[in-house]
């Protein structure tokens, strides 16, 4: 016998079909993407310390760095890249130096992490994860490192500008934050970080970075502090990079490059409860603690000396020439890197540079 059909009872149904079609319409699944060989990018970068205060009052430095990263074999999950890299380096002491750098290394499409060598990074904990790359399948919410910092993506369609273009490209905007404690030739200081990074949505490849950081401490038992900035942005690249609209709204978190948050159109209740349950996954998992990023280089140390690694032998608290006498032993201010220095050596204990 057939029975009528009870049209408000189909109407629930209808209703969850249409939700889940556009739920299901609204998804594009994004692929890893797979390096191939000749990937590369050219970049420039300045970083730079500014806001001395105390021990730190008048001092300024800045290095200007370009270079290039470029795919050169791909082995498996394993991606053989070479770099170089060439910098200028001054300070409001007076002191400056320009030198490169250039060499192999590799990294794993499986984790994202240096599997043998390093482009010049120094002082992270294993494993290290690259800076210049990301899975780019990863959603709105999702989490993943780089180097030892722990980030999550704010948003896959942000319109970032180069400035060396002049014009807006998509790309994939995460952000990371972090402190640590750091104790090198730059004094004891605790550092607090805001890192975000900006990524190509097609390759997961680096486009560009603003890494902010405030470090408060003292400088041989003298109190002090400074400001690190770090700025980044790719110059050119062998893959395209789309095109974005410029935003609509002049205001910016992150403040590098007029940085502007493109809005993304809100998606279905579904997919915000899964993005909460990811960060909430992601926030339980380990962090670490996660020093100063150096790609490719930092401050280097004074002009008599070779390339080193971060605050090996800079020194950033120098004062004025000056010639003090004690336990009548004369000392002068070595012109190098500024440390005194007794005027019976033949080379500075601090960085090896000759007295005369």
């Amino acid at each position: 016998m057939n029975r009528p059909v009870n049209q408000k009872s189909l109407l629930p149904l209808l209703l969850s079909l249409l939700i889940i079609s556009a739920f299901a319409a609204s998804i594009h699944p994004v692929l890893a993407y797979i390096p191939k060989q000749g990937d590369a990018f050219t970049y420039s970068e300045t970083a730079a310390v500014s806001n001395g205060q105390g021990s730190y009052a008048g001092y300024t430095d800045q290095t200007s760095t370009r270079g290039v990263e470029e795919v050169e074999s791909i082995s498996g999950s394993d991606v053989l890249t070479h770099y170089s890299y060439s910098y200028n380096f001054s300070n409001s002491q007076g002191n400056s130096t320009s030198s490169s750098k250039s060499g192999d290394f590799a990294w794993s499409t499986s984790n994202y992490t240096y599997v043998n060598g390093t482009d010049n990074q120094a002082g992270y904990s294993n494993p290290i994860y690259v800076w210049f790359a990301m899975d780019p399948s990863l959603p709105v919410g999702g989490t993943f490192w780089a180097l030892n910092t722990h980030l999550a993506i704010l948003s896959r369609n942000y319109s970032l500008q180069l400035p060396t273009e002049g014009r807006y490209v998509q790309t994939i905007e995460a952000k990371g934050a972090g402190q640590y404690q750091r104790n090198d030739t730059y004094g004891v200081f605790t550092a607090t970080y805001t890192w975000y990074e900006y990524f190509d949505p097609a390759t997961g490849y680096m486009i560009g970075y603003n890494y902010t950081e405030q470090d408060t401490g003292s400088y041989q038992g003298q109190a002090g502090g400074f400001t690190y900035a770090d700025v980044l942005y790719v110059t050119s690249t062998s893959y395209p990079l789309t095109t974005a609209s410029a935003p609509t709204s002049t205001t910016t978190e992150s403040g590098a490059f007029s940085f502007t948050p493109y809005f993304e159109v809100l998606a279905p209740v579904v997919v915000v409860v899964l993005v909460v349950g990811v960060v909430a996954l992601a926030v339980r998992g380990r962090r670490r603690r996660s020093p100063l990023p150096e790609h490719p280089t930092s401050p280097p140390p004074p002009p008599s000396s070779p390339p080193g690694p971060w605050g090996a032998t800079v020194d950033l608290g120098s004062k004025p020439a000056e010639q003090v006498v004690i336990r009548e032993v004369a000392k002068v201010n070595c012109k190098f890197c500024g440390t005194l220095i007794p005027t019976t050596v033949d080379r500075c204990p601090y960085c090896g540079g000759p007295r005369e």
